[in-house]
């Protein structure tokens, strides 16, 4: 949510939405990206071990 702020001093009211929406996605992408890194560490810790 750290993009509304200027996005409400550029835009306004709906550059504060988008800014917020914009925000909320980057933040997903970012936990969705550490989630996949991990499991993607834990797949080859798991073929590692059954060699």
């Amino acid at each position: 949510m750290e993009a509304s702020i200027p996005g409400l001093i550029f835009l306004g009211p709906i550059g504060a939405v988008i800014g917020g929406l914009i925000g909320f996605v980057f933040g997903t992408t970012q936990s969705n990206y550490r989630k996949i890194v991990n499991l993607e560490k834990e797949i080859t810790d798991l073929k590692n071990n059954k060699s």
